[in-house]
């Protein structure tokens, strides 16, 4: 039978183990999603600029489809595919 000194000994050292265990979880989870945090940071850090900036890249769009009218135009349907996709998306969604 353990003592009572012997059992808060064992007892400390489950709890600093399950400590250390927990901290090693967090840094597996930490590197694994970093990636995927730094890809979505940086498409939030894009949308916001194209949110802001609509003219600029219409115009852009406007003169790539003049610029190149033959290898763009499928890009241009595409875009147009894309753009109305996303606004029944939308609102499906419903307002925010």
């Amino acid at each position: 039978m353990l003592t009572d000194e012997q059992l808060a000994l064992k007892k400390r050292y489950l709890q600093l183990h399950s400590a250390l265990l927990r901290h090693n979880l967090a840094e597996q989870v930490t590197q694994t999603l970093s990636p995927v945090a730094t890809v979505q940071q940086r498409l939030h850090v894009a949308s916001t600029w194209a949110r802001a900036h609509p003219m600029l890249l219409g115009g852009a769009a406007l003169a790539l489809m003049f610029w190149r009218p033959r290898s763009l135009n499928l890009l241009a349907q595409r875009g147009l595919w894309l753009w109305q996709t996303w606004q029944r998306v939308q609102a499906l969604r419903g307002p925010r």
